[in-house]
């Protein structure tokens, strides 16, 4: 009969290189700011007027009308739009060091 000795298990060690927070911290950063703006927004949709414009530019297929109202919001931040018949999907992409650094996504059901 044959024995197999059990291999030892020891960890790895391996070596990494010092936490540097900066970019972490700009990013958060970057993302309060696109926290607070995606509250303007959600503002804006509140209100019956906007939402009614919004939801019957998306339902005639009119991107272009859904981007000109998003953009009316004022946000400085770019947001992406896609919309379907049961709601609309929002992407707010956030700039932190001169590159995108974190996107916040909201889906808002408007349909069945």
């Amino acid at each position: 009969m044959y024995y197999q000795k059990p291999y030892s298990h020891l960890p790895i060690y391996r070596q990494y290189p010092p936490v540097d927070t900066s970019t972490f911290e700009q990013s958060v950063a970057a993302f309060q700011k696109t926290v607070v703006e995606a509250g303007s927004i959600l503002k804006k949709f509140a209100e019956p007027q906007f939402a009614n414009r919004l939801m019957s530019a998306a339902q005639q297929g009119n991107q272009q009308e859904v981007d000109r109202l998003i953009k009316s919001i004022g946000t400085s931040t770019p947001v992406t739009t896609q919309y379907t018949p049961s709601g609309v999907l929002l992407t707010i992409h956030a700039q932190a060091l001169g590159s995108q650094c974190c996107t916040l996504t909201m889906f808002l059901k408007w349909g069945k």
